[in-house]
């Protein structure tokens, strides 16, 4: 029996399907490595650091480290505020004479003032951007990763929510007061500079409530009264903290509560979950909302857990240490004092438990998962767990 010849047709198409198994074949063989790579970090633990980098240390002895625009570092003080790059050379450098200064920072943008003073000034990624002079006494700040201020300032019987530009230009004021609209206990931005959150406590008799009050100030809140969208009443509860953990999504956390707010436009509630143990601290990132609590069972002194935007608790752990800070980035949690350093990650596997060597003022998460910058009293060091 003769062959049968192939068409001119059959051939290109069985040459594209081979063309397109191989693909195929190949990103799953990536796909494959790449979690194959991943099951391997989450599941090595570590027990020892070597030190790859050293140079002399930065900022004064009793700075404030902190981690800042994608590997930066940033470092401030009463006398100053500066930025660091992961060599230790200074980037930009402000000084100033501020007994309590409120630092708050976002992207590449940092606000600094000082608590209960009149001089604001404001950073970005080159140097001091915007500078705001105001006979008003300075009782908060914030600020939105765009740049955008927003600064609870005090008239007496009057406190007002003044938002400024980077550049320092005011662009909107709200006036406040206790017997209006509550105190504004804290404030919060949107990364798109359209929504702003505050908190609002009111006292009657015995009793205290907040009111969470959500303001737009793009085309969807120029026809509302006062520019609000959406307000929330909680009795019997002061909510201290208030933040846009994404673009959408904001955080309230309470003395035995945490509530989700969320919309692009308008946020409304979408989710409340009561906590019954006592939040000591609260810390945000990679949009999740920490709680550490005192822990009452077990050896173990604290308990951290941590929130996803739908108030879902997806990771509890105990652990037995002080604490200085926690940072909460790139899939890991990393509580650290001046001598000890705990590291796991967000599923809650354990990664490293020991030391970063003595005298740590400050930790900051380097390029590569188990690389970080410490900067100590006597150096700034890259070291890289072993």
């Amino acid at each position: 029996m003769a062959r049968q010849e192939m068409s001119w047709e059959d051939r290109i198409v069985r040459h594209r399907l081979t063309i397109t198994y191989q693909v195929v074949l190949g990103l799953a063989l990536i796909v494959a490595i790449i979690l194959i790579l991943k099951f391997s970090f989450d599941a090595r633990e570590y027990t020892d650091f070597q030190v790859v980098k050293s140079t002399d240390t930065i900022g004064a002895s009793d700075s404030v480290i902190k981690p800042y625009n994608n590997g930066q570092i940033l470092c401030y003080s009463r006398d100053g505020i500066s930025s660091y790059n992961a060599k230790g050379e200074q980037i930009w450098n402000h000084t100033y004479e501020m007994q309590s200064p409120i630092v708050a920072f976002a992207g590449e943008y940092v606000v600094v003032g000082d608590y209960k003073g009149n001089s604001i000034y404001i950073m970005n990624g080159m140097g001091l951007c915007g500078e705001i002079d105001t006979n008003l006494v300075i009782l908060d700040l914030n600020i939105s990763g765009k740049g955008v201020v927003t600064a609870t300032l005090d008239d007496k019987s009057t406190t007002w929510l003044n938002i400024y530009s980077s550049e320092g230009e005011q662009i909107v004021s709200v006036k406040t007061s206790m017997e209006q609209t509550g105190f504004p206990l804290t404030t919060t931005m949107s990364s798109d500079n359209v929504k702003m959150g505050v908190s609002y406590l009111k006292t009657g008799g015995t009793s205290a409530k907040t009111s969470v009050a959500f303001y737009n100030f793009g085309d969807v809140g120029q026809n509302m009264t006062d520019k609000i969208v959406s307000g929330f009443d909680h009795d019997d509860c002061v909510i201290p903290f208030l933040r846009f953990v994404t673009e959408n999504d904001a955080v309230a956390v309470g003395e035995h509560s945490l509530t989700v707010y969320s919309g692009k436009q308008i946020p409304d509630e979408r989710a409340t979950v009561e906590i019954p143990e006592d939040i000591e601290s609260v810390y945000c990132g990679d949009g999740l909302v920490g709680l550490v609590f005192l822990n009452d069972e077990g050896e173990d002194k604290y308990t951290i857990a941590l929130y996803n935007t739908d108030a879902k608790e997806v990771l509890r752990r105990t652990f037995n240490m002080e604490y200085d800070d926690i940072l909460i980035a790139d899939d890991r949690v990393l509580i650290y004092n001046e001598g000890e350093v705990l590291l796991f990650t967000k599923s809650g596997v354990e990664k490293y438990a020991g030391t970063f060597g003595e005298g740590v003022r400050g930790i900051v998460p380097a390029s590569g998962s188990t690389k970080f910058i410490v900067v100590r009293d006597s150096a700034m060091e890259t070291i890289k767990l072993k």
